[in-house]
């Protein structure tokens, strides 16, 4: 009897050890995982910055986030992953939805052509790694904290990817939406993970400071509608290629992201397969 507990025992701990170390992309993390995560990562946050011209001045928008890893555990981990790889380097926002008012980015780079200086190309961003995002229409247990709600330039996971298992966009892969209107969208099929902390805004050598509500004007030129087709490709062959809507190049906004706080990045549990 005491053998066979002692079995159990190490059976139970291996397996307690692995689940802390990888995650599924078909499951959720487990109530003793999440508080984990962040006994060992406290009030994570994040700093977008966005870059474009308007009217002949240079304008940057900072954004600092902070990351609800105890509601959203898995879309936060991926996203921390996705900036510590540099994978939202050299894209920018690429479609407004009026409908919705929310801006995407993450689905394109924007380079210069290797065989044409005077070319610029859109490349597509692909992603190896889906993971079944945290929404209701997943099955995703409502935490503890209620599900956070949409608000201005909040940014959100969504079901982009299919899964392999059936024909439901019920997987995410990285590719974000950062709402442009304090509007709910419909949660079942978002999950809200960074909401804002602070914002500044800078025009040329001035700068003002926000935490409710950015300038009329930037919020117009994030915002702005119009789209011209372009054509993307899957490398700078300029094969493989196929014609998608974007925003217009005068409406090109510039994304970088930095993860703020001092923390062994390298301890957080693998996502995806």
């Amino acid at each position: 009897m005491k053998k066979l507990l002692i079995v159990l025992l190490s059976v139970a701990l291996l397996a307690t050890l692995c689940a802390c170390n990888y995650v599924p992309s078909t499951r959720f993390m487990s109530s003793a995982q999440v508080n984990a995560l962040t006994k060992k990562y406290d009030k994570p946050q994040a700093e977008l910055t966005l870059n474009y011209r308007t009217g002949g001045t240079d304008v940057e928008v900072k954004v600092v986030y902070d990351l609800l890893l105890s509601q959203t555990p898995i879309a936060t981990v991926r996203f921390i992953q996705l900036v510590n790889d540099g994978f939202y380097e050299s894209t920018f926002m690429d479609n407004y939805d009026s409908t919705n008012k929310y801006l995407t980015f993450g689905r394109y780079v924007y380079v210069q052509s290797k065989q044409n200086e005077s070319k610029n190309v859109y490349l597509k961003n692909p992603m190896d790694v889906t993971f079944k995002g945290e929404f209701k229409s997943n099955g995703y247990r409502q935490p503890k904290e209620g599900y956070a709600q949409f608000s201005l330039l909040s940014l959100a996971m969504y079901h982009d990817a299919w899964t392999e298992s059936n024909n439901t966009f019920d997987s995410a892969n990285g590719y974000l939406i950062m709402a442009m209107a304090n509007q709910t969208l419909n949660s079942d099929n978002y999950a809200v993970f960074a909401t804002v902390n602070s914002i500044t805004v800078k025009y040329g050598d001035k700068e003002a400071t926000s935490h409710s509500n950015l300038p009329s004007d930037v919020n117009s030129i994030l915002t702005k509608t119009s789209k011209t087709s372009y054509t993307v490709y899957d490398d700078d062959s300029e094969t493989n290629s196929t014609s998608v809507s974007l925003l217009s190049e005068s409406n090109r906004v510039k994304v970088h992201i930095e993860i703020l706080g001092d923390y062994d990045w390298s301890a957080l549990p693998k996502i995806g397969q």
